[in-house]
């Protein structure tokens, strides 16, 4: 019986060292994984901030290919809207007189040197 319990107690003492080895190996390798990643935070850090910064310069072009996109709208809807007031003119005063013609022409092309100085100027 006392031998019984000796193997048992002399099994028990095999498996907890075993354990405590494992544990040790495993404390170890977490220690350098820490290391590891001490090491590396201050390139994370500036990869994080030059992702941060790359998103907020897209955001900016982003935000000016809008306003680009609106001023064109404005300018081809202007240009439509004078368009269609041009051939409702001449529609209406068709036959009437050639001078009307060269007059509207003569004002839209002095209007367009107008709004070219204005957007130089701006």
């Amino acid at each position: 019986m006392y031998f019984f319990i000796a193997v048992i107690l002399i099994a028990e003492l095999i498996i907890a060292a075993n354990l405590i080895c494992l544990i040790k190996k495993l404390d170890e390798k977490v220690l350098m994984l820490s290391e590891t990643i001490t090491e590396s935070k201050p390139k994370l850090k500036d990869g994080l901030n030059a992702a941060k910064d790359a998103v907020a310069k897209l955001v900016e072009g982003v935000h000016a290919l809008c306003k680009f996109a609106e001023k064109k709208k404005q300018e081809y809807t202007i240009s439509i809207m004078r368009t269609v007031l041009i051939y409702a003119l001449l529609f209406l005063l068709k036959g009437k007189s050639k001078k009307c013609l060269s007059a509207m022409q003569l004002a839209v092309v002095l209007k367009d040197c107008w709004d070219k100085g204005a957007a130089c100027n701006s």
